[in-house]
């Protein structure tokens, strides 16, 4: 029974330690612009000019004026979690549903002309900035005193709060080495991130599965380096192809665990007591893990039917591959685990129109579909392939001074999971997302001709 209890807690904290950076597609924010955001992201080729090709485009910036930007993204989303008919717990309903969050996520770019022909930028902005919160019921109310009611999701053993936090600080370099036709760009990416999970353990060995025996919260953080780097060729006078490249980020994440003894009212308790104990598998403890976030492909053109349209087309290739194993280091008592996750890379559609309507106004819309990353759907990630439809105006209240609003309708269709760790899928995942953008841009000098 010691065995099985020591275990037990290893796959607790290995599920925690690497579960919630998995939201992959689901969560890598690239609403990093309102303006971006209304084309759906389109536009390595061809990026807006308020900045942000710090992040979507760093060749461009040597080909757009100075500028600087404030933007705030607000994520707002939800899942619910259907059970196969007779798969539910005793008491449990059939459909469960989290409350909708919304979530902010900041970002800031500044890009100077040093040199009619070189800028020099920096952007900070949160790539990941997510978190998911399933019903479970309170400590304060003795869960195993609640029932499996609506208010006690059986994916609390997978986790049921938690969240994902980075922050990416990114100076850039931009040259335009064929004047007006071919720019090269670069940036060394510092990125620091944190983890907070929170997760249920029982006992299904000695006879306890669905009766809480601890609460578990794991907190850690890390830092890490990347580069970011890209080209924009222009082919044609109305016509224009870009890449880029996101190197993969390598994070060190170490941090601490804790455990709280959850009563269950039987025979049990005092035996499980002793595992809480000094020495014991669930005593609190430092735990740690290395974790390599994927590197990321973009190519896409920029093609302009007349002056006024910029129609664009990009693809991505994230290869979430890289999540294939872990190796998650206690050190306390519990034994060291190695997590394997089978992730697969993932492929990536935006189309995209801007039209500029006038010099002060311009409408934008896009489409975008992406193939899900994860094998199955489960309560840390209800991930899969997702269509997500856009719409956004730009408003230059003067020439130098801009304003951009965007709104994104992500539509995931339903999709099969598991509620348990390394369980089989015993019924079906449905999410729905909006997200609201908006980006207060100051241009220095004279506007860019086509912006």
């Amino acid at each position: 029974m010691r065995r099985s209890l020591a275990i037990a807690g290893a796959g607790v904290f290995a599920c925690a330690a690497v579960g919630t950076p998995l939201h992959a597609q689901g969560s890598s924010v690239d609403q990093q612009s309102a303006c971006m955001s209304g084309r759906v992201g389109a536009g390595v080729a061809s990026p807006c000019d308020d900045a942000s090709a710090v992040y979507f485009s760093p060749a461009a910036l040597a080909q757009q004026g100075s500028a600087f930007s404030l933007g705030v993204t607000l994520i707002n989303a939800g899942n619910t979690f259907t059970y196969d008919v007779g798969a539910e717990p005793a008491g449990t309903p059939n459909r469960l549903e989290r409350d909708r969050e919304t979530i902010p996520v900041p970002q800031a770019f500044l890009s100077y002309k040093v040199h009619p022909r070189v800028a020099a930028a920096i952007g900070v902005f949160a790539p990941f900035g997510l978190g998911i919160k399933w019903p479970v019921c309170s400590l304060a109310n003795e869960p195993n005193n609640c029932g499996t009611g609506s208010d006690n999701f059986e994916g609390r053993y997978t986790g049921y709060d938690n969240a994902l936090r980075a922050i990416m600080v990114q100076p850039t370099l931009s040259f335009d080495v064929i004047p007006g036709r071919l720019s090269v760009g670069a940036g060394l990416d510092y990125v620091r991130g944190s983890i907070e999970v929170h997760q249920r353990a029982d006992a299904p060995s000695i006879g306890l599965r669905g009766r809480d025996v601890a609460d578990v919260t794991l907190e850690g953080d890390g830092t890490g380096l990347t580069a970011n780097v890209g080209a924009v060729l222009q082919v044609a006078h109305n016509t224009s192809i870009g890449v880029r490249y996101l190197h993969s980020t390598e994070i060190d994440f170490s941090g601490d665990a804790t455990f709280v003894q959850v009563p269950t009212g039987t025979i049990f308790d005092p035996i499980l007591a002793a595992q809480f104990a000094t020495g014991g598998p669930f005593t609190n403890q430092g735990i740690g893990t290395t974790i390599k976030f994927p590197h990321q492909l973009v190519a896409g053109i920029s093609f302009r039917p007349v002056e006024v349209l910029n129609l664009l087309f990009d693809y991505q290739r994230t290869g979430w591959s890289s999540f294939d194993q872990f190796d998650v280091d206690f050190q306390g008592a519990s034994p060291d685990k190695v997590l394997t996750l089978n992730y697969r890379d993932s492929n990536t559609y935006r189309l995209a129109a801007d039209f500029m309507y006038s010099d002060a106004l311009s409408f934008r819309a896009g489409f975008r579909y992406n193939t899900a990353a994860t094998p199955r759907a489960t309560p840390f990630l209800p991930e899969g392939e997702r269509n997500y439809y856009t719409a956004g105006i730009g408003w230059h209240v003067t020439p130098k001074l801009s304003a951009d609003f965007s709104y994104q309708y992500i539509n995931q269709p339903p999709r099969r999971g598991a509620v348990r760790p390394d369980e089989p899928a015993i019924g079906v995942y449905d999410a729905f997302g909006q997200t609201f953008g908006f980006t207060l841009a100051y241009r220095f000098g004279a506007r860019p001709m086509g912006q």
